[in-house]
């Protein structure tokens, strides 16, 4: 055991060497995944940024019937996209944030009951927004949150039935 020679072969330089191209490599390679994926998610971004669903003002619609139209609340959205858009979801709340349960589609009846209410909506370009309370209460002061395919963001519009009476009176 005292008469030992170690001898350094080459296959461990060769190792070592291999290893450390190696290391180099996956670093290399982890530059390029993370540089791939900043570029992938700028082009998603630059291509998502046209995907914008735009509500119009809401209104009562009109109908013949006085007490049918106070229930009733109807506005254009526009999808400024190439892509379809979906609505998913609606709700409403009174001005005392207590939800108010309502019934919406894109079509009504000439009295104002609202017309295949799928829970789903899509938008090629514009479509009429139409929400009926289900209680058959007139709407006052309501904030109307709209759920759509575009964002996880809900878009809020605000119904005031004497923001227009507000506006005419301060500018006379």
């Amino acid at each position: 055991m005292g008469n030992e020679v170690i001898l350094q072969c080459p296959t461990s330089i060769l190792g070592d060497i291999s290893t450390s191209i190696a290391a180099s490599a996956a670093i290399v390679a982890a530059v390029c995944a993370y540089l791939s994926y900043r570029l992938s998610k700028r082009i998603y971004d630059e291509i998502k940024s046209d995907e914008v669903i735009i509500p119009g003002p809401l209104h009562h619609p009109g109908l013949q019937v006085c007490d049918h139209d106070k229930c009733v609340l109807r506005c254009a959205v526009f999808n400024k996209s190439q892509r379809k858009a979906y609505i998913k979801s609606v709700e409403a709340f009174d001005s005392k944030n207590v939800r108010i349960r309502i019934t919406w589609s894109d079509g009504m009846d000439h009295l104002g009951n609202i017309i295949n209410p799928t829970g789903l909506l899509g938008i090629i370009d514009t479509i009429n927004l139409c929400i009926r309370r289900d209680d058959g209460e007139e709407f006052g002061k309501t904030k109307v949150f709209i759920q759509h395919s575009f964002s996880s963001r809900k878009i809020e519009i605000v119904y005031d039935p004497y923001a227009e009476w507000m506006n005419d009176s301060n500018n006379s």
